[in-house]
C-alpha cells in the first residue's frame, strides 16, 4: 500500500479531529479489510495493521465500547511486535498505555508510557520526538490523577516543549487541555481557564474547529 496506506490512515485521523468517532471507526474497519484482502502477510504488513488497530482502539474507547478497544489495542501490540519496527512497537505501547489508564489501571498505564517513552527516546529524528511528546502528555496527565501534581505539571510542561518544537500543534492543544483538567479538579479556577484558553488557540491554529468550539462552550460556563 505505501503512500497509499499513509494517506488513507491520515484521513481516518482527519475524521477524529472532526470528532466523528463513528466515522473514524467505519473508516478503520474499512482499511482493515482492506489489509486483510492483501495476500502478503509480511513485516511491513504487521506494522500496518498495528497502526490500524491502534487508531481504531482509540476511536472505540472514545464511544465507551471498552472491550472491543481492548481487543483492538492487544492486536496492535501483537501485530507490532511481529512487525519488529521500533516506532510501530512505542506507538502501539503508547495506545495500550492510555487505554489501560481510562480503564483504571494506573500501574500498568505506566509501565506502558514509560516503555514508549524510552523507545521512543531511542529514535532520531521528529518521529521520536512527537512519540516522546505524547507519551510525555499521557503520563503527565496520569501523574496529576494520580496525585502527583508537581511532578503532572512538570512532565506536561516537557510534552509542550517537545512537541511545540516539532510544530505538533494538536499535541500541545492537548497538553495544555490536560494541564486545564488537573488544575480544575483541584479547584484552581483563574489558571484552568487560562489553560483551557491556550488550548483553544492551539486547536484553531491546527484546524480543528469543532474542538476548538466545543472547549470554548466549557470556558463560556454553559457545560460543566
Amino acid at each position: 500500500m505505501g503512500n497509499d496506506f499513509e494517506r488513507a490512515l491520515d484521513a481516518g485521523v482527519d475524521l477524529e479531529q472532526r470528532l466523528d468517532w463513528e466515522g473514524s471507526l467505519r473508516h478503520y474497519e474499512s482499511l482493515l479489510r482492506r489489509l486483510g484482502s492483501e495476500s502478503l502477510h509480511d513485516s511491513g504488513w504487521e506494522a500496518r495493521r498495528a497502526s490500524v488497530e491502534m487508531r481504531r482502539g482509540n476511536a472505540l474507547m472514545v464511544l465507551r465500547r471498552m472491550d472491543e478497544a481492548r481487543a483492538a489495542f492487544d492486536e496492535s501490540l501483537h501485530a507490532a511486535k511481529a512487525s519488529r519496527d521500533p516506532r510501530v512497537l512505542a506507538e502501539a505501547l503508547t495506545g495500550a498505555g492510555v487505554f489501560a489508564g481510562s480503564s483504571g489501571d494506573t500501574p500498568r498505564a505506566e509501565r506502558f508510557l514509560l516503555d514508549a517513552l524510552d523507545r521512543f527516546s531511542r529514535i532520531l529524528g521528529d518521529e521520536g520526538r512527537q512519540g516522546a511528546g505524547w507519551a510525555l502528555l499521557n503520563l503527565g496527565s496520569l501523574y496529576g490523577k494520580t496525585g502527583r501534581l508537581d511532578l503532572g505539571f512538570v512532565t506536561l510542561e516537557k510534552a509542550r516543549e517537545r512537541l511545540h518544537g516539532i510544530g505538533n500543534w494538536v499535541g500541545v492543544a492537548a497538553a495544555w487541555e490536560a494541564q486545564a483538567q488537573l488544575r480544575r479538579a483541584i479547584g484552581d479556577e483563574d489558571r484552568w481557564r487560562k489553560d483551557l484558553a491556550e488550548a483553544v488557540v492551539f486547536y484553531d491554529k491546527q484546524g480543528m474547529a469543532e474542538k476548538a468550539d466545543q472547549l470554548r462552550i466549557i470556558l463560556k460556563g454553559k457545560v460543566r
